[in-house]
């Protein structure tokens, strides 16, 4: 409307009464400017408003602001109802996947959860998000709104505090929910480790991933990121003392620097895959027991911590609820709880062990590793904290592999 004033096309504008043309007093300023410019008219149901004169365009001004003042104090009713509901642990909103709707609040829906509980032990056991996705299209598994799911859409509801109990508020937990959950605040906490990671992120892109070490191993020279390059032939005109000719050449499989100011390296595949995998099955077989089998010691220690502070939160509670504290005391002893909570939540998740990767631990190591695929490799390598450089290496080596010129060290 406001361009076709601009251009022209209306020079009149009627409105129940201005606060229905807009709530904010900058738009009401563009509207003043055009009636100087113009001479567009505003009229309402009260009467016409002059805005060609001063006393109009106070009235104008008056009633803009009045308006804005009124949508200010609807949002801060509503930002304090919502902080309300969040803080007692009641739903806000549609349903949930997983949930169902009842007078109540949410009663679990047992079908979703199923599918909620399936998702998150394949996530945990490594499995791509495009793949589960993939798979529960083909099954007919929906959204909450009859949608096929994407991988965001996915992702989004695997990372949901909502799923082990846990009300939120502003993306941060506050409270208790007040239903039931479908999955524990450990698993929960492994799950949003896992599908945060960066280097799972990256990797995730809906298609299945060809080489062991694309984005694991870095270039010696810039430091960067390198990636895999399939087998290629090219074909190019040579001259001979008969004539031109056709000469085939074939690249093997290799690892590159594909970045634009260095690209200076580049190295066969099959020989670093070859050493990453003998040096990670040597590392699984002698400390894959205490690398991926966690500390059951530190793990334990911390679940005690977690239910003390939890406990030590419930007994403020209660003294607040008995006026035995105020209700600064109370939310200084939040402030100060809620982030030692949350740092003991951090050092249970590093202590359980790796999901799934248990044969991969001691004496069968290499026959795990024959029958994995190349994302649970990847898992693994991850789970060592593997740090990969790959040195350029200098003219006449002969096509003989050096094995020091690739750099490994392991994080754990």
């Amino acid at each position: 409307m406001m361009r076709d004033v601009a251009e022209g096309h209306l020079d009149a504008v009627v409105v129940w009464d201005v606060d229905r043309l807009t709530r904010t007093p900058r738009e009401l300023e563009d509207v003043i400017d055009h009636a100087d410019r113009a001479g567009l008219r505003l009229a309402s149901v009260g009467g016409d408003i002059d805005l060609a004169t001063e006393q109009g365009r106070m009235l104008a001004r008056m009633k803009g602001t009045v308006a804005r003042y009124e949508v200010e104090q609807s949002a801060r009713r509503l930002r304090r109802k919502h902080a309300e509901l969040a803080a007692q642990g009641a739903h806000n909103g549609r349903r949930p996947f997983g949930w169902d709707l009842a007078p109540t609040g949410l009663t679990i829906n047992q079908a979703e959860a199923a599918v909620v509980r399936e998702c998150v032990s394949r996530v945990l056991a490594g499995e791509g998000l495009w793949r589960i996705r993939n798979d529960l299209t083909s099954r007919g598994v929906t959204t909450t709104t009859g949608g096929p799911w994407q991988t965001q859409t996915l992702r989004r509801m695997l990372l949901r505090w909502r799923n082990c109990g846990v009300r939120t508020h502003n993306g941060t937990p506050v409270a208790t929910g007040q239903w039931k959950p479908i999955i524990d605040r450990e698993t929960h906490d492994r799950v949003v480790a896992t599908l945060t990671d960066p280097a799972r992120r990256s990797n995730n892109r809906g298609t299945a991933i060809k080489y062991l070490l694309t984005s694991i191993a870095a270039c010696g020279e810039c430091a960067r990121p390198m990636v895999g390059v399939a087998e290629h032939t090219y074909k190019i005109r040579v001259r001979r003392a008969s004539g031109p000719g056709i000469q085939t050449r074939t690249y093997p499989r290799s690892y590159k620097c594909p970045h634009a100011g260095c690209m200076r390296v580049s190295r066969g595949m099959d020989d670093i895959d070859d050493l990453v995998t003998r040096v990670a099955i040597g590392v699984l077989e002698r400390d894959g027991v205490r690398v991926l089998g966690g500390d059951p010691d530190i793990a334990a220690a911390a679940r005690e911590r977690i239910d003390a502070l939890q406990a030590k939160l419930a007994l403020a509670a209660d003294q607040y609820a008995d006026d035995i504290i105020t209700g600064e005391q109370m939310a200084r002893i939040t402030d100060r709880v809620r982030p030692q909570i949350t740092a003991e939540h951090a050092r249970l998740r590093t202590a359980l062990p790796a999901e799934g990767l248990a044969a991969f631990a001691g004496p069968g190591a290499a026959d795990a590793w024959d029958s994995a695929d190349v994302e649970t490799r990847r898992r693994i390598l991850t789970a060592l904290g593997i740090e990969l450089r790959v040195d350029r290496v200098g003219p006449g080596r002969g096509g003989v592999f050096d094995p020091e010129s690739v750099q490994i060290t392991w994080g754990r």
